[in-house]
């Protein structure tokens, strides 16, 4: 059990950090000290709100959370979304289906119980992963767009459909935006242990049922992604061009 006293004493890191930035000039101690009170408040608010709704053990509350959880993913995406045009419904679309698909197939497949602590914790970690690459989807893509612009000209030209002429972008775009991903699970149990699984095992959890949990939500981890880009792929391009096929840039 961590104690309020080594709560309190943990603080020495974000004073490591600030130390750090304020000797080498590297002008981080705003956001330091920011993220470290925003972290605090929300941390702690979100614990006593899934204490009431473990405690409440109704679905309405859950889903409700789930919910939740998903309109402020989409909004810090859409919020990274700088030069798309009406980006939210594209994120909201492909943000609820990856939950969706997601927790519907770890229901359906009996992976996981109905129960609010296995739906909460892990909805959490596919919207998580889900923001990251759809926030780095679109600053890909748009970048992709402004640096090829001429050819897409060129390809509209010749006759090729919008969907056609931003092909290897889209794919490019993708593939960078889901390569760190990826890596990062190579390197799972070999350079870090994942969070659930340290979690778990600090609970009291066997290693094996720990190592087991966290191998579904690896994978798990693994697709969501996947289903988050490629619905985000099938949709962006299109805002980028008008009724008549014509490239419009911001």
């Amino acid at each position: 059990m961590i104690t309020y006293t080594g709560l309190f004493l943990s603080i020495v890191f974000v004073a490591i950090a600030f130390g750090i930035s304020l000797t080498n000039k590297l002008r981080l101690e705003r956001d330091v000290i920011e993220a470290m009170i925003r972290a605090f408040i929300q941390l702690m608010l979100v614990g006593y709100v899934l204490k009431f709704v473990f405690g409440q053990d109704k679905l309405v509350f859950t889903l409700s959370m789930i919910l939740v959880m998903i309109f402020i993913g989409t909004f810090e995406s859409t919020r990274r979304s700088k030069g798309i045009p009406k980006p939210m419904p594209m994120m909201l679309l492909a943000m609820f289906a990856t939950t969706l698909i997601s927790m519907g197939l770890l229901l359906a497949l009996g992976i996981i119980s109905c129960k609010p602590i296995y739906l909460i914790p892990i909805s959490g970690m596919v919207i998580g992963n889900s923001m990251r690459v759809l926030s780095q989807s679109a600053i890909r893509f748009k970048e992709g767009i402004n640096d090829k612009r001429d050819t897409i000209e060129a390809s509209l030209a010749l006759g090729m459909s919008p969907w056609d002429a931003t092909q290897l972008i889209r794919k490019k775009t993708l593939r960078l935006a889901l390569i760190p991903g990826l890596d990062g699970v190579k390197i799972t149990g070999i350079v870090h242990l994942p969070g659930a699984m340290v979690g778990m095992i600090l609970a009291g959890a066997s290693p094996i049922e720990a190592v087991k949990f966290q191998i579904v939500i690896m994978y798990l981890l693994t697709g969501a992604p996947f289903i988050a880009a490629w619905i985000f792929s099938k949709t962006v391009y299109s805002k980028f061009f008008n009724s008549d096929e014509q490239l419009v840039l911001p």
